[in-house]
């Protein structure tokens, strides 16, 4: 039987949809060039914003890619000289970002992110609710420094080995009161054992139906330890300014749109005002998954508690490199605290204003880690296995906390360029006034509360983010919310915050965050158990960021000072 014309349509469609975004989206965007013809620049920066906003949703071209298209269309279109728009792509955020990461890589490198793991699950206990939340903390806390993604793919092998072995001692719990209690004869009790008997290399298997392996009751433990892991690495990477693009997006353009004004927004206000509310989120997130698929699950015991312990037990002891990465670390996290921590005065108010920023600490660190060796010196070993030594004309380089190797091996070099991206289109769309004439339109909705326009900003970035890359949210969205605050006179961090915050909580979809994704693709979370779990979540964040802005507005932003708020408008929107 011929097929239908419609669905050949739709199966050509299907197959050149990339190519008819591609094509036609600069063609339906073409009117933007030509609709202000008083400002001829704020619609050429419309059509830009709109044709990357696209490209960026669908992902026709990738992320990094779309994110260089700044580089051409602002010059062309006359709207900023190619210079300017180079010097926005790699400021002072981008090379925070930079050394963070770079960090970030020397603790994955040294291991130390699976023995701080591996500690925790081992003084957790056996229960499985407490397990899900030893894994909700290491989860969480990691991924506040190194990589979302990273956090996640250690975890979800450790998940999958605790949920084995949660399983097989609590049928071989089963199975001996059954021969105890049993008076039926052996070949049932025999048949009986067999069925409760599980091999451990069942426990994912995305090849088959988990349900012929798990029992519901095991398959419901073994979703929620799983959603966990991803759940508490979105949550844990909003805590801190390095934690996530998204964040190093607010901190960027909150620079490149208010370049007068001393907003206050550092590596410890940012950890006083997010953390509290990541936490919360966090506590939140483990008492939903209890519910929806912990209530029933089986019992732990001594076995597994021993398990977990014999795994810590079998990691090689202490090695100079964790140690040598650790006090890096420290020594890092030190410097961003101690340079401008408010309270007191920081070691920044020796050097001249704006010289010493929270990059130049991190930069630092990644020189060190270059240089300090990854052993043990060994100056007067005769092995010349270690440090740098010269025999005749060979000269035999020793092995550094931190390689080039292992740095163009890990790095997420297109992120950088995706937030340059942003910086340059919030640049943008404030040279060419843009933003003014956005604020303009938007000052429609100051009839409501604020809370209630809080609202609606914070749902319209929960639900952008559950589609398209969350970097990609916070980069078109957090000019719109500040140019926004500014015409409701308000302080535009007022906005600003939510939006960089709420970005992070993409529980819904698989596709919203490579953690989600890393663990649906075990084969044992389906769709509709994200969906469920990460609506219920959505709702109690979305909730829990309105009350912290509520808390913190009055107390740390003096959004009440109207002189205060008037002050930073003026300094940093001049035209």
């Amino acid at each position: 039987m011929p097929k239908k014309s419609g669905n050949n349509a739709m199966d050509w469609f299907s197959t050149y949809w990339t190519s008819i975004v591609l094509i036609f989206a600069p063609i339906v965007f073409l009117p933007l060039v030509f609709m202000f013809p008083e400002n001829d620049k704020e619609g050429k920066c419309a059509y830009v914003v709109a044709l990357m906003a696209t490209y960026w949703v669908f992902e026709v071209l990738p992320l990094a890619i779309t994110a260089l298209m700044p580089m051409v269309f602002y010059p062309f279109f006359e709207i900023m000289k190619s210079e300017e728009v180079a010097q926005a792509y790699l400021p002072d955020t981008s090379f925070l970002f930079l050394g963070g990461l770079m960090v970030a890589v020397a603790v994955e490198k040294a291991n130390l992110h699976q023995r701080i793991a591996l500690l925790v699950l081992k003084i957790v206990g056996s229960q499985p609710q407490w397990i899900m939340a030893g894994f909700m903390a290491v989860t969480g806390f990691l991924s506040m420094w190194i990589s979302n993604t990273a956090t996640t793919a250690l975890m979800v092998p450790i998940v999958q080995g605790v949920i084995v072995e949660l399983v097989a001692n609590h049928r071989m719990q089963e199975m001996f009161t059954m021969v105890e209690r049993s008076n039926a004869d052996n070949r049932r009790r025999s048949v009986e054992c067999r069925r409760l008997s599980i091999s451990h290399e069942h426990y994912i298997a995305p090849q088959r139906d988990v349900a012929d392996v798990y029992t519901p009751r095991e398959l419901s433990m073994a979703k929620g330890l799983l959603i966990s892991v991803c759940f508490a690495a979105n949550i844990g990477g909003a805590a801190t300014i390095t934690g996530t693009a998204t964040n190093l997006v607010l901190v960027g353009q909150i620079e490149k749109l208010f370049p007068h004004a001393n907003t206050g927004v550092n590596f410890l206000s940012w950890m006083i005002f997010a953390f509290p509310l990541c936490f919360a989120c966090l506590i939140l997130c483990w008492v939903i998954l209890w519910v929806l698929f912990m209530r029933n699950s089986p019992k732990g015991n001594a076995i597994v508690t021993r398990k977990l312990h014999d795994k810590y037990e079998q990691l090689p002891p202490l090695s100079f490199a964790e140690v040598a990465v650790s006090l890096c670390f420290l020594a890092m996290l030190a410097l961003w605290i101690l340079r401008e921590p408010q309270v007191f005065p920081g070691f920044g108010e020796y050097f001249k204003h704006g010289y010493i920023s929270d990059a130049c600490s991190a930069i630092f660190i990644v020189i060190v880690l270059f240089m300090l060796p990854d052993n043990w010196p060994k100056c007067f070993s005769p092995e010349p296995s270690r440090g740098l030594i010269t025999q005749g004309p060979k000269r035999i380089i020793r092995g550094s906390l931190l390689d080039w190797q292992t740095i163009q091996e890990r790095f997420p070099w297109s992120i950088l360029l995706l937030l340059g991206g942003g910086f340059a289109l919030a640049a943008g769309v404030k040279e060419s006034h843009l933003s003014l004439l956005v604020g303009n339109v938007m000052k429609r909705l100051e009839v409501f509360p604020i809370f209630v326009i809080m609202t609606i900003i914070i749902l319209i970035t929960l639900v952008l983010t559950n589609i398209c890359s969350n970097t990609v949210v916070a980069s078109i969205f957090i000019p719109i919310v500040a140019e926004l605050a500014r015409s409701l006179e308000l302080n535009p961090l007022y906005f600003m915050l939510p939006v960089a915050i709420s970005s992070s909580f993409a529980f819904l979809l698989p596709v919203a965050t490579p953690p989600n994704a890393i663990v649906f693709s075990a084969g044992v979370v389906k769709v509709k158990d994200m969906i469920v779990a990460g609506f219920l979540l959505t709702i109690g964040c979305l909730g829990l960021t309105i009350l912290t802005m509520a808390l913190w507005a009055k107390h740390v932003y003096h959004l009440d000072d109207h002189e205060r708020t008037l002050l930073l408008l003026n300094q940093t929107w001049v035209a």
